[in-house]
């Protein structure tokens, strides 16, 4: 759901200037994603606080900051455990009760890489000039 909720809220950035607000099915046809899902997506993100949403005529979302202060991380966290994104694959707790497996420092660093590089982007990135 991590995807569909960046797909979304890029969907929010690239409006964000002219202060346009798109309805949960405006942005499924959008992004061709399923409306149900969306809509799903668009209630966990205005609990998060990442998105406002108005019912009504001239309704519908916005991103509740500039698109360059929501970190895609924020996003992610709303969906997915990130810290714990990378699992030994000899089993939990593996290399935490033995020593570490044979692929423990490289999953280690990629988490470490997946998670910078999650907290560099902004939603910004889907801003256009």
């Amino acid at each position: 759901m991590s995807g569909c909720a960046v797909s979304a809220l890029s969907a929010l950035a690239e409006c964000h200037t002219d202060a346009t607000a798109l309805s949960s099915t405006e942005i499924a046809k959008l992004r061709n994603y399923p409306k149900m899902t969306v809509a799903k997506v668009m209630t966990l993100l205005s609990q998060a606080g990442l998105v406002t949403g108005s019912r009504g005529p001239g309704g519908g979302y916005r991103l509740a900051r500039s698109p360059d202060k929501i970190q895609l991380i924020e996003v992610v966290r709303v969906f997915e455990s990130v810290d714990d994104s990378l699992r030994c694959p000899f089993g939990p707790n593996y290399c935490g009760e033995n020593p570490p497996c044979p692929l423990h420092h490289r999953l280690v660093a990629l988490r470490e890489q997946y998670l910078q590089e999650l907290a560099n982007c902004t939603l910004a990135l889907f801003v256009t000039s």
